[in-house]
C-alpha cells in the first residue's frame, strides 16, 4: 500500500512542477521577466544565499549533529539544489511576485546546473553527479512550460484566457495531493529515530535559510519575501535526481523528500504570514527597523 502511495506522489511531483510553471507562463509576460533581470545585485544576492551561504550551513549542521553520514550525505544534496518550482505556489500564497518569484528561480537552476557538479563530489567522497539528467529534468519540467506558456499569453490571449484557471486549479490539487500521499507513502521510514534528527537538522537550516535570504532583500518589501522564501525552499526535483542516481541507499530519497515535505508545510505557512505583511517576524531584535513603504 504504502509503494502506491510514493507511486503516486512521484506522479504529482511532476504533474505539480509542469502545471506551476506553465501557470507561470500563462500569467506573465516576457517582459515583466527582462524587467527582473535588471535586478542584477538581488540576483547576486540571491546566488550567494542559495549556492554557497546556505549549503555551508547545511555542511556545518550535519558535522555538528553528527548525522548517521547516508543521512548527511542526502542533507548535503538537498542543501546544494536551489531554484525551486514549489517557489511559485509559495510567493503566490504570501501574495507577491510571481514573476519576480519566476526570474529568481530560473537564475538559480542555471546556478545549480553549472555548481553542483563541482561542488558535490568535494562534499561526499566517490559521487559523481549525471549533468546532462539534471538540465534535461530541469529544462523539460520546468523551462519549456513556462515559455510555452509565456508564448501562448503572448501570441494566443484568448486561448491562454480560457486555459489557465484550469492549469492554476491542477496545480494546487496536485500540492495537497502531494503533500498527503509524501507523508502517507513514507510512513515506515518514521520508525527510525536518526531519520528524525536528521529532518529536525534540515528544518533548522531551512529556517536558518529563510532568515539569510529575507536579509538579502537590500531593505526592499518584496525583494525581502521573495528572496526569503526563495533561499529557504530548495530544489527537491534536482536532489531527487542526484540522489536516485548517485545513491545505491534509499534513505538518501527518503530524507530529502521528507525534510522538503515537512519544510514545504513550513513555508506555507510563513507564506501565509508574509501575506498578513507579518515581515517584522524576521527582523532582528535590536534593529532600527525604517518607516515601511508599500512597493
Amino acid at each position: 500500500m504504502f509503494d502506491v502511495f510514493r507511486q503516486v506522489s512521484g506522479v504529482l511531483i511532476t504533474v505539480f512542477v509542469v502545471s506551476s510553471l506553465l501557470n507561470v507562463g500563462l500569467t506573465q509576460k516576457p517582459t515583466n521577466f527582462r524587467r527582473h533581470l535588471r535586478k542584477t545585485h538581488f540576483l547576486s544576492r540571491m546566488l550567494l544565499a542559495n549556492l554557497v551561504l546556505v549549503p555551508a550551513v547545511m555542511v556545518m549542521a550535519v558535522q555538528v549533529v553528527d548525522l548517521e553520514p547516508i543521512y548527511a550525505a542526502g542533507l548535503v544534496v538537498f542543501g546544494l539544489s536551489a531554484g525551486a518550482p514549489f517557489l511559485i505556489a509559495l510567493t503566490r500564497e504570501s501574495k507577491n511576485d510571481v514573476a519576480l518569484a519566476a526570474t529568481v528561480m530560473t537564475v538559480l537552476i542555471v546556478g545549480t546546473v553549472l555548481l553542483m557538479p563541482v561542488l558535490l563530489p568535494r562534499l561526499i567522497e566517490g559521487v559523481t553527479v549525471d549533468v546532462w539528467a539534471i538540465v534535461w529534468a530541469m529544462v523539460s519540467q520546468m523551462i519549456l512550460p513556462m515559455v510555452l506558456g509565456m508564448a501562448v499569453r503572448q501570441h494566443f490571449v484568448p486561448v491562454a484566457a480560457a486555459v489557465q484557471p484550469w492549469v492554476a486549479r491542477i496545480s494546487s490539487v496536485a500540492l495537497y495531493g502531494l503533500l498527503g500521499t509524501m507523508i502517507v507513502g513514507y510512513l515506515p521510514e518514521m520508525a527510525d529515530p536518526e531519520l528524525w534528527k536528521a529532518i529536525v537538522t534540515g528544518l533548522v537550516v531551512i529556517l536558518i535559510a529563510l532568515f539569510i535570504g529575507f536579509m538579502m532583500g537590500d531593505g526592499h518589501n518584496k525583494l525581502k519575501k521573495v528572496g526569503a522564501l526563495a533561499t529557504a525552499q530548495r530544489n527537491t526535483a534536482a536532489a531527487m535526481i542526484v540522489a536516485g542516481t548517485n545513491f545505491d541507499d534509499p534513505r538518501v530519497v527518503v530524507v530529502v523528500t521528507l525534510v522538503n515535505t515537512f519544510g514545504l508545510i513550513l513555508l506555507m505557512a510563513a507564506a501565509k504570514a508574509m501575506s498578513r505583511d507579518a515581515e517584522l517576524l524576521l527582523t532582528p531584535i535590536g534593529a532600527d527597523v525604517p518607516e515601511r513603504r508599500r512597493r
